[in-house]
């Protein structure tokens, strides 16, 4: 199982786009227009826009948006609305199209992000706070529509989702693996969810449910907050590192591990295979029953060597050879399935 290079390439974008999506939803962009467009339905024509040159809007961007119809609230800073609604500022910042960093760097405003993530009560923000990201905001769009032909809520909401891609595409680069892992671990909880095999679940806060209190589309959303899974033959799947996941019997042995290496680039492959190796060999001294699965995006002509010579490395997969449709999917999650002893 050599390394394919065009393999790579595709994992790259595979991981990128569930990275993206998954983010969307986590940092909760898809809800963000909505939240403030349905506001904007039931108050937005009761505000008061009279200062509006006080709050740094541009004539020039006032009459541009007052020929599209559109309501001032869902592209303007409205002071009463930031106080009320603090964590609305990642909406109007994103609508902006500036980075919390840029923000803060000309706002003078340092708590951004503690105010974006809801930690900020509504009405506990000071004037001169509102002032300053109101006004900074504000400027900033008033030049975007001043310059404009038109405006329109498709546009409104493409100027937020490239803030956020932009943000997430920072972050990227170093969540690669962790990512991969994610990907892997959600394959694997989707197949049990389905089959009715799981009987509760354990976070990483130490709090159980039963599956029954839990659905199916929160506990995949929360998946890398699951620490524990209990299944209703008596086995157990532990999500953790070194190795990534850890599967007992019921009587607490171990009966498999698997190790997700997502990493992409080649001149890494030893190291990561090197560490793989070691916790592998760790398991089987103590289980040597156990079934050691490597799911890999990137194996060289090297690591394919070595792994060939290894007696501890007893399957291992392409992580596209995974994702590349959902009957591989299944395939790979009903793998799993056998060693918990569920098929």
């Amino acid at each position: 199982m050599p390394r394919v290079p065009q393999e790579v390439i595709k994992e790259s974008y595979l991981l990128k786009s569930t990275f993206f999506y998954n983010k969307l939803q986590s940092n909760g962009y898809f809800d963000l227009f909505m939240q403030v467009q349905n506001l904007c339905m039931l108050e937005g024509n009761k505000l008061n826009w009279s200062n509006y040159a006080d709050w740094h809007i541009s004539d020039a961007a006032w009459q541009t948006l007052q020929s599209s119809n559109i309501d001032p609230m869902l592209v303007f800073v409205h002071p009463k609305i930031l106080q009320l609604n603090p964590s609305f500022l990642k909406y109007y910042r994103s609508v902006a199209m500036l980075p919390q960093k840029g923000l803060k760097a000309i706002s003078g405003v340092n708590n951004v992000e503690k105010i974006e993530s809801g930690k900020v009560a509504a009405g506990s923000l000071s004037v001169e706070t509102i002032g300053k990201l109101a006004s900074t905001i504000n400027e900033v769009l008033s030049l975007v529509l001043s310059l404009a032909a038109d405006i329109g809520e498709d546009k409104i909401q493409g100027m937020m989702y490239a803030t956020a891609g932009t943000n997430i595409d920072g972050s990227w680069r170093n969540s690669i693996g962790n990512e991969g892992e994610r990907v892997i671990r959600t394959i694997i909880v989707k197949e049990l969810l389905l089959q009715k095999d799981i009987s509760s679940i354990c976070n990483r806060q130490g709090k159980i449910n039963a599956i029954s209190e839990i659905e199916n589309q929160e506990i995949i959303l929360s998946i890398e907050n699951i620490r524990t899974i209990n299944l209703k033959n008596g086995f157990s799947i532990l999500f953790s590192s070194e190795p990534d996941i850890t599967l007992y019997d019921d009587c607490g042995a171990i009966v498999g591990v698997i190790e997700i290496k997502a990493g992409l680039d080649p001149a890494g492959a030893l190291e990561r295979l090197g560490a793989m190796l070691k916790s592998f060999e760790n398991t089987l001294i103590e289980y040597p029953q156990a079934v050691t699965v490597l799911v890999a995006s990137c194996i060289t002509n090297e690591v394919e060597s070595r792994l060939s010579a290894s007696m501890s490395v007893r399957q291992k997969y392409i992580t596209t050879q995974i994702t590349a449709n959902e009957s591989n999917q299944r395939k790979f999650a009903n793998a799993v399935r056998r060693i918990l002893k569920l098929t």
